[in-house]
């Protein structure tokens, strides 16, 4: 993964019950220097998002009990702030027209790659100027 841009490190939540892929995303992204938080249902991710500064948050969309974007629809009216994305394996619909199934800020489909990740940095970081020169 490249580096951010001088963004300094950030603070990702993972939510997926894929233990193996939550374990890459967290590999990945420590070494990148990001702090990174694991859970595995919506109770874990409302916890966090309650004691921790979450920056980015990436959620599968299936998972037992609530689905992903229950899941984001819950964190963004927590903190609007958070950059919310689903990944998804089944569900190209969310991919092709997000906005109408989502209030996600991207949808990734699986597999999740590193160069899926530096993605999902770039527009962070694109959102973030965008949201900085409207102030």
């Amino acid at each position: 993964m490249s580096d951010n841009a001088g963004s300094g490190p950030l603070t990702f939540l993972v939510v997926d019950d894929d233990i193996p892929l939550s374990l890459f995303f967290k590999e990945t992204l420590q070494h990148a220097g990001h702090r990174v938080f694991v859970a595995v249902n919506e109770h874990g991710a409302i916890e966090t998002v309650k004691n921790e500064a979450v920056d980015i948050l990436i959620c599968d969309y299936l998972l037992p009990g609530m689905n992903g974007i229950a899941i984001v629809d819950i964190v963004k009216s927590m903190n609007k702030a958070i950059f919310c994305v689903i990944i998804s394996g089944h569900h190209y619909h969310l991919i092709n027209d997000r906005h109408t199934f989502t209030n996600a800020d991207m949808v990734i489909a699986k597999p999740v790659l590193k160069e899926s990740l530096n993605k999902i940095m770039k527009q962070y970081l694109l959102t973030q100027s965008v949201r900085t020169q409207n102030l």
